[in-house]
């Protein structure tokens, strides 16, 4: 019986076999053994498997922020390790390397790409690999352990990626033909991201074309075309990748540097094969492995193989990257040409300390921009950039002096970034499906790519370990128990007798004119903290911890022996037992927008009461 036919499981055959699945009967032929989990999430390895931590991900795979491929549904048949050898279009058959024939009424070739290695000798030396698939990330992370310097060769976005995270263990060499991400970023941007890796460790040599690999059995070195030598035990050659056209150029489907589709994703040389994800080459501009294109141009197929109306265009391509230090590198470009863009535009770049933003403005829009920004912001302005809103004026000045975006409150903000999902979508799930997180996401497709929704998509079913709640409740009970015994100590009255020895010795330090004014400031400071540091969820432990650490500073003060002063530390102590409180409950009520308030307005009136109480002591 003619079937739908997928030949690839990496993320654009899943997410098209997976929707097939819900109308017809859909064969997905794989060449990996592994697959879907060895395949499924290729484009962003590095993304789902965080490096500092992926021994402890690895040995425990209930704490992994992937927990591994879907469970079939019906209809979807999958064949692991079964390779597609010859497309037989004239009797609408696929055969594999068993021999057997499986006929199909609607193919859709997702191959994937395969990664390029250069033409050195001594690339097949061991201790010589690419990074595309988990294995792979095994085997270097493997290598890594035993702490051999490691060689990066290449000048894309995963090599630099890689080096900047592997930075943080052992010595890394990052070797490039030409300027480092020449081909994404502008001089001064990418000037920028060299200094970052150099200032993490890296050590990047730029214009620096290898001649060959060192080494009999194993890589021991590498050497550059200008005769220097470089030592190394491990070498990754992240020099891109290359589509995988072979099958259909066998089968006489139009090829060039990919499958040559139309607007609909079809063949123009068969219209009844379609190619999707980063075999596919579409009639526009687009960068291989993307996520968000990827699951795009497979929607696209799956809606002309049932006649349906298109998905709404992608907004653009998004990249990024992080450099490690929550430094993130981003990259945002609307899907046109350059030359499209009408000439209203205004280009603007800011370099602010550790941070640089290049943004092409139109209409008080961020309609592209390339940036090196802190992991807060880097959302910020992906969100800006997705959103295609207006920004206020508020926005606009840190903009353009700063580098920085307040944050906005959005009433459908995007969970999954990877497949656009929204929160909305997911409460329709929960709502269908319940609130298992395994049928959520698969109806949603959330968190099967970089795994960093999985967090607030427990959150939203409803399914938060009980260990994390205990943690949370026990710690939020005991800052606040330490806050008020802390806080009481003012009003007491200290008796003679506990003033002996070393606690005399601490009450004339406390006493002290010069530490007093010096924790007044440090008082000072962390108030002000409370008010800079929020945004995310996470962000209130330290919101309501650094309120609750002005209390460790203010018996400096009022064992002074300032009598007169007593009502103002008692008010100071309320006022931060409420600051503590009220952030503590804005942490587990996040969405009661009255206790966000109310927590900030007390945060404002402890920093009155705390200039008050600094001018008071001053006085005397």
């Amino acid at each position: 019986m003619a079937m739908s036919i997928v030949i690839g499981a990496g993320p654009a055959g899943m997410h098209l076999a997976r929707r097939l699945a819900r109308r017809d009967e859909v064969l997905v032929l794989d060449a990996d053994p592994d697959s879907p989990e060895a395949t499924e999430a290729r484009p962003q390895l590095l993304a789902q498997l965080p490096f500092k931590h992926y021994h402890c991900i690895r040995a425990s795979p209930h704490t992994s922020p992937n927990p591994g491929p879907l469970p079939l549904m019906t209809g979807l048949h999958l064949l692991s390790g079964r390779r597609a050898v010859r497309i037989d279009r004239h009797n609408h058959r696929v055969i594999d390397e068993t021999g057997q024939a499986h006929a199909y009424s609607r193919l859709f070739l997702a191959l994937g790409a395969s990664p390029r290695r250069p033409a050195l000798p001594g690339s097949q030396l061991a201790g010589v690999q690419t990074l595309y698939t988990r294995r792979q990330l095994d085997a270097l992370i493997d290598a890594l352990a035993h702490q051999k310097p490691l060689l990066v060769v290449g000048g894309g976005l995963l090599a630099v990626e890689l080096a900047a995270l592997a930075a943080e263990r052992v010595d890394v060499t990052l070797v490039t033909r030409r300027r480092l991400l020449g081909r994404y970023l502008s001089p001064e941007v990418s000037d920028s991201v060299v200094r970052h890796l150099e200032k993490r460790g890296v050590r990047v040599l730029e214009q620096a074309p290898p001649r060959r690999l060192l080494g009999h059995h194993r890589v021991t070195g590498m050497e550059l075309a200008d005769g220097r030598r470089l030592t190394t035990r491990c070498a990754v050659l992240a020099c891109g990748i290359i589509p995988n056209t072979r099958l259909a150029q066998e089968a006489g489907l139009a090829t060039d540097v990919g499958i040559l589709v139309n607007a609909d994703m079809r063949s123009p040389s068969d219209p009844e094969i379609f190619a999707v994800g980063d075999c596919a080459q579409p009639p526009w501009p687009s960068k291989r492995g993307n996520i968000a294109q990827v699951l795009h141009l497979a929607d696209l197929a799956l809606a002309a193989a049932y006649r349906e109306p298109p998905p709404a265009p992608s907004r653009g391509l998004h990249q990024e990257c992080r450099l490690g230090g929550d430094t993130r590198l981003v990259l945002a470009e609307p899907c046109q040409p350059s030359t499209s863009i009408p000439r209203e535009v205004e280009t603007l770049t800011v370099r602010c300390r550790r941070r640089i933003l290049s943004a092409t403005l139109q209409h008080q829009r961020v309609v592209a921009f390339e940036a090196l920004l802190p992991s807060t912001q880097a959302r910020r302005f992906t969100e800006r950039w997705a959103d295609r809103g207006a920004l206020c004026p508020a926005e606009r000045m840190g903009l353009r002096w700063l580098a920085w975006l307040p944050p906005r409150r959005t009433s459908d903000p995007i969970v999954c970034r990877c497949a656009g999902v929204r929160r909305s979508a997911i409460r329709a799930a929960i709502a269908e499906h319940g609130n298992e997180p395994v049928m959520i996401r698969q109806a949603t497709r959330v968190g099967g790519y970089c795994g960093g929704c999985l967090d607030e998509l427990a959150s939203l079913a409803g399914h938060r370990p009980w260990r994390s709640r205990l943690m949370r409740w026990s710690t939020a009970v005991t800052t606040l128990v330490l806050a008020g015994m802390l806080g009481s100590l003012p009003v007491w009255s200290v008796p003679d007798s506990a003033l002996r020895g070393h606690a005399f010795t601490a009450y004339r330090l406390m006493t002290d004119a010069t530490i007093r004014e010096l924790s007044g400031y440090l008082l000072l400071l962390a108030i002000l903290l409370t008010l800079v540091i929020r945004g995310g969820p996470r962000r209130y432990w330290w919101h309501s911890l650094l309120g609750g650490s002005a209390l460790l500073l203010l018996p400096l003060h009022a064992l002074g022996g300032l009598s007169s002063g007593v009502g103002l530390n008692a008010g100071l102590v309320g006022l931060m037992l409420l600051v503590v409180l009220s952030g503590a409950l804005a942490m587990f009520y996040r969405r009661r927008v009255l206790l966000h308030l109310g927590h900030r307005v007390a945060t404002l009136l402890l920093l009155v009461a705390s200039l008050l109480h600094l001018a008071f002591v001053y006085q005397y």
